[in-house]
């Protein structure tokens, strides 16, 4: 997960591992990897990456789940921290935690790529039984886990909002909006190419929209890595269309401009976690639009449109969003990533048999998220 440029679980994983240095400071922290990570790791860390060169050969998800508790076992962890959505089946006899981001493999599995469709199919249940704790990235993902495999979730830690996103000048954006050829008004979106995002009907909805004449001016702004099973968006975006702009992926700094001069954000997927992008652009002070699911309810709480992923339901909620005036930025600190680690750390402090220090707590703010959709921890987790 620590590869260049991290997004999604990748940066949910490397800002709560930063964050968890800062809400327990005097632990002491070991990270397993396959190869050497390309980020910057404090030096109190210490790093286990894989000697053996066969193994450095293995798929990463059957790396971690056959080989890293071996590596593990030499160091007797007091416990151990699956973040991401896996856990080592083999020589690991420490107590582990592990986090689930979304049940993608029960709900939309012809969305996946093939290896990750079979790295879930054969790891995913035995690592949820290989658990002694499970937290989750959302409470949709707690209900949606417990529904589909009976396994309750003791805490929800949320995405946070880092440092970075927060609304940028209107000079800064004018400097980013020059750097990728892009002028306003514009629609973005910041996703992966692949086809839960439903990135295809966004263009093809898009396209229709100008054609009417509904969206004058506008350009949209696709931003995001390559994925998988985009073929098709490919063959649509080899079109000459001026109107259309593909930057690729887009550091942080960009991103938090791109967000901020956005006319609406707009995220149709036909299935998240969570969705955090989409909390992103709330910090940024960027209008919303975004399938209406109980996870994406969570990153978007009460001011985004929320609709479904069909051609009527993103053109519709398009138009309503530029019909509204446009949303405050989230409140500085209201989501911070420390604090979603004090949450985190109670449960691996609880799973270790220890009680994290009372220096270590953070006051937490209230999400702003519909209140239906709070979670509770279950308060059985220090048992």
């Amino acid at each position: 997960m620590f590869g260049p440029n991290p997004t999604g679980i990748p940066r949910y994983v490397w800002e709560l591992t930063r964050a968890l240095e800062r809400v327990v400071s005097n632990a002491e922290f070991f990270v397993y990897m396959r190869r050497p990570a390309s980020l910057d790791f404090p030096s109190c860390w210490h790093l286990r990456i894989e000697s053996s060169r066969w193994a450095t050969r293995i798929p990463s998800s059957f790396w971690f789940a056959l080989r890293a508790g071996l590596l593990c076992e030499r160091d007797r962890l007091d416990v151990l921290w699956g973040g991401t959505g896996l856990l080592p089946l083999v020589g690991l006899s420490a107590p582990c935690v592990m986090t689930v981001h979304d049940l993608v493999n029960y709900v939309v599995p012809d969305t996946m790529s093939f290896r990750a469709f079979w790295a879930s199919r054969l790891l995913f249940r035995a690592s949820i039984a290989r658990a002694d704790a499970v937290v989750a990235n959302s409470a949709g993902t707690a209900a949606r886990l417990h529904k589909t495999l009976g396994r309750e979730v003791l805490a929800v830690v949320h995405p946070a909002v880092s440092s970075v996103h927060f609304r940028r000048s209107e000079s800064e954006v004018a400097q980013t909006l020059a750097r990728f050829g892009v002028r306003q008004p514009y629609l973005l979106s910041v996703a992966t190419r692949e086809p839960r995002k439903n990135l295809h009907l966004l263009l093809r909805v898009f396209r229709a929209m100008k054609e009417r004449c509904e969206l004058p001016g506008f350009t949209l702004v696709l931003a995001g890595r390559q994925g998988w099973k985009h073929h098709h968006l490919g063959r649509m975006l080899t079109q000459d269309d001026s109107s259309v702009r593909d930057t690729g992926y887009v550091n942080d700094e960009e991103l938090a401009a791109l967000y901020t001069g956005a006319g609406v954000f707009v995220l149709p997927s036909s299935y998240e976690g969570f969705g955090m992008p989409v909390l992103e652009a709330r910090a940024c002070g960027a209008p919303v639009v975004t399938t209406d699911l109980d996870e994406l309810r969570e990153a978007g709480g009460p001011d985004c449109v929320y609709i479904q992923p069909t051609e009527d339901g993103i053109r519709n909620g398009i138009l309503a969003a530029l019909a509204r005036s446009r949303p405050r930025p989230l409140t500085p600190g209201s989501r911070t990533w420390d604090a979603s680690a004090r949450a985190l750390a109670e449960v691996l402090f609880a799973a270790a048999g220890r009680h994290l220090p009372q220096s270590s707590i953070i006051p937490q703010a209230p999400h702003d998220c519909d209140a239906a959709l709070q979670y509770e921890p279950i308060e059985r987790a220090a048992q």
